[in-house]
């Protein structure tokens, strides 16, 4: 549900800045006047954020957009030198939407955001020098409605850019890419109307808006997920816990000699091996939701399930992990993989993961959630003295 809000809600932005701007001859002066301080308001959002988050590339993508908004007001006054601006922002704004879009994560005060940061400075030093040594032949026309047109180069690399960021976005799942993607679509938007102040404000801050979005999206992130593993935190589940009182189940899963597959392999294996295990987890988890407890040991929480359908799901997951069988070297735990899938690599490592479970149900004889989790966690400890790979439920 969180995914599916997060991906309808920079289209919903778009579309609330189309259906405000359809009806902008009609503000009252009070609401142009709001308008034209919104996109700042929202530029300091989303630059503070970036900040805060350290997330370079929404920073430096944030500051193209402010300059590209000041400039544009600046040159408003002179539609030829307008014109000339909104050519050039035109074909570097899908450009840049590519290179942020798929650059590495690497903060802002580093020596990569300070790289990032000098090749835009170079690019605004481009642009205003050509711009204001009115070159000739670059501007863009306007039709009769007064709309710049958008030279074909330009729209060329929009169609582009928007289609390869897309096309990432569906195969990687990479949530920013659909996020420059659609704020190329808003600045498509804003470049045709950079002659309407009041248009290109109300555009521009839903640029401003959709990165925001992403940046609160990471935010949530950062405190409700774990980092290595996608799924639930403890800190989530400590939230979660507090909305159900009765009629719940936990069960404790951990990993069966992980610390033998960290000895002998490394850390870095046993974090794939950990991936591994919490993606199989979770799609086995039966509307169960997973979280990561911590080191090898993960939590399943139940709600409104029975006795037997909760053994049946923690069954599934049980002999789903133990039919996994991992790679040494690979680096997608998350895709499903048979031995038959990988007979060319035999001379490759293989490892199989088993794991015990320990499940106890809240009862009037538990009066709280840490009297479930110790017997959870009795039980768990049962399993292991019972040869591992199995379940125990009290």
């Amino acid at each position: 549900m969180r995914r599916t809000v997060l991906i309808i809600a920079p289209f919903i932005v778009i579309l609330s800045a189309w259906a405000a701007a359809s009806r902008a001859d009609v503000f009252s002066a009070a609401l142009q006047s709001l308008f034209n301080v919104l996109p700042y308001v929202f530029a300091l959002f989303a630059l503070s954020l970036s900040i805060g988050y350290q997330n370079g590339n929404s920073f430096f993508l944030s500051c193209f957009i402010l300059f590209s908004y000041v400039f544009f007001i600046a040159l408003s006054k002179t539609p030829e030198k307008l014109s000339d601006a909104v050519t050039l922002i035109s074909i570097l704004f899908p450009v840049n939407a590519i290179w942020l879009g798929f650059s590495r994560e690497r903060g802002i005060f580093s020596y990569y955001g300070r790289n990032k940061a000098l090749i835009l400075f170079g690019q605004v030093l481009w642009i205003v020098i050509r711009v204001f040594a009115n070159s000739a032949g670059i501007s863009s026309q306007t039709d009769n409605m007064g709309i710049i047109r958008i030279k074909a180069p330009a729209m060329a690399l929009y169609v582009v850019s928007i289609f390869i960021l897309l096309l990432n976005y569906i195969l990687q799942k990479r949530y920013m890419n659909l996020v420059f993607m659609v704020v190329l679509l808003a600045s498509f938007i804003a470049l045709h109307f950079a002659n309407r102040v009041i248009i290109l404000s109300i555009f521009t801050t839903a640029m401003f808006t959709i990165v925001v979005i992403a940046l609160l999206d990471i935010s949530y992130s950062l405190a409700f997920y774990d980092a290595l593993t996608g799924v639930l935190s403890r800190r989530a589940f400590e939230q979660e816990i507090l909305k159900h009182e009765n009629n719940y189940a936990i069960a404790m899963v951990d990993l069966d000699h992980f610390k033998h597959i960290n000895d002998k392999y490394g850390h870095d294996v046993g974090d794939e091996v950990l991936k591994m295990v919490a993606s199989t987890l979770k799609e086995n988890a039966g509307g169960a939701k997973i979280f990561r407890y911590g080191g090898e040991e993960f939590i399943v929480l139940f709600a409104g399930m029975s006795y037997n359908d909760i053994r049946v799901h923690l069954d599934n997951m049980r002999k789903a992990v133990e039919k996994r069988t991992f790679f040494v070297g690979d680096k997608s735990p998350s895709v499903k993989k048979s031995v038959n899938d990988n007979l060319k690599s035999r001379s490759s490592e293989t490892i199989k993961v088993t794991v015990s479970i320990g499940a106890a149900r809240k009862t009037g004889n538990l009066k709280n959630i840490y009297d479930v989790i110790k017997k959870a966690d009795e039980a768990l400890y049962k399993s292991k003295n019972n040869g591992r790979n199995c379940i125990t439920m009290t």
